[in-house]
């Protein structure tokens, strides 16, 4: 009995300690990215202060404006809240009494007294954006002969979607951000190239970290049934659990590696998949929708869509998509490996033996 509480807790003991790493990263995580601009007070104090209207952030509940403030005790750290008593006149928001900084653009949709990450500047890097409009939406725009802002060039467009490449946007990505510079799209749900990319570059840590709890889990199974003789199996007890602690302390290292672009996660809650998945099911069937279906030998390649970088962020899709269920697998195997390797062991060292001993004294006594 005592051997199956002790082997109980110390997996419970792995779990919890492994979950707490994994909270901590999620929290860091979900922060959202926004930036910040003063109220405008025209030429005197006693003007009522403006913003731009691209301040305003649109969620499934309507619009939104927030201030940014410093909370205190246990809600320390920069926070959102809510404004009331504004109204939108042509593109500006007229304020009551205002102070300090709002949020002009955000990463996602935000909550009130949520924590912010505030970006001051941004590194201009090269992008490319992706708008989906609602299905069954037609485009008044002709986009081949569209005036567009400088640095920005349409790649693909047809009825549903419209691939852009974009010279200098500002890192992160923000979506009301790019509604603002490019306006034709802003009845679009629009996807940054660069933050799916960074997405899938997760999926070789999250098939890592799947990979440790299948082999722990199979090192545990191995131990209950070595713990059936302790006394005898201890040293292999030992290794195991010398082994779970080392995989332990790789969990925060694992961890350590995943870096989620906010404007594809959850607004709530991260283990809503759906969403993610939704996005991700959104973008890649928005990409092939570029492509015209051909029956025969290349309907596959047909499939893809005309861009080179279209193409090719499909293509990394395809070979991430099956790391975590392969690396759950390969520590699955692993933690067979490593207790058939150590039943082995234990058998080669308490087999039956013949010492040298015996078989003198048998030989004496025939003489």
């Amino acid at each position: 009995m005592k051997k199956k509480a002790l082997l109980i807790f110390t997996l419970i003991f792995w779990m919890v300690a492994a979950c707490t790493f994994l909270s901590m990263k999620v929290e860091e995580e979900m922060i959202p990215q926004v930036t910040s601009m003063e109220p405008d007070r025209g030429a005197g104090w006693d003007k009522d202060p403006t913003l731009p209207a691209d301040c305003i952030i649109e969620d499934e509940n309507g619009q939104h404006v927030y201030s940014i403030y410093e909370g205190t005790g246990w809600e320390a750290g920069t926070r959102a809240a809510e404004v009331s008593g504004w109204f939108q006149m042509e593109d500006k928001i007229m304020l009551g009494n205002a102070w300090g900084d709002f949020v002009q653009y955000s990463s996602k949709p935000l909550r009130e007294g949520e924590l912010l990450e505030v970006i001051r500047g941004g590194d201009k890097v090269e992008d490319r954006w992706l708008a989906v409009f609602p299905q069954g939406l037609e485009l008044e725009l002709n986009w081949d002969g569209a005036e567009l802002p400088k640095g920005v060039s349409v790649e693909e467009w047809n009825q549903n979607a419209i691939q852009l490449h974009i010279d200098d946007d500002l890192a992160p990505f923000m979506q009301g951000r790019a509604k603002s510079r490019v306006p034709y799209i802003a009845g679009a749900t629009i996807y940054s190239f660069n933050d799916m990319y960074q997405l899938l570059d997760n999926f070789t840590a999250f098939g890592l970290l799947l990979g440790i709890l299948t082999l722990v889990l199979v090192l545990w199974i191995t131990s209950c049934a070595f713990s059936k003789r302790a006394r005898r199996n201890r040293w292999v007890l030992w290794a195991n659990l010398a082994l779970g602690l080392l995989l332990l302390v790789c969990v925060p290292i694992v961890l350590d590696s995943v870096d989620l672009p906010s404007s594809l996660l959850p607004r709530e809650r991260i283990t809503d998949f759906g969403a993610i998945t939704g996005a991700m099911d959104q973008f890649f069937g928005a990409l092939k929708g570029f492509s015209r279906p051909i029956s025969g030998p290349g309907a596959l390649s047909a499939s893809l869509p005309k861009s080179e970088a279209g193409q090719a962020i499909i293509m990394a899709k395809n070979d991430v998509l099956v790391r975590p269920v392969l690396y759950a697998i390969l520590g699955a195997l692993l933690g067979g490996v490593i207790a058939l390797t150590e039943y082995v062991a234990l058998w080669h060292v308490n087999r039956p033996r013949i010492t040298k001993g015996r078989h003198h004294a048998g030989t004496k006594q025939e003489n």
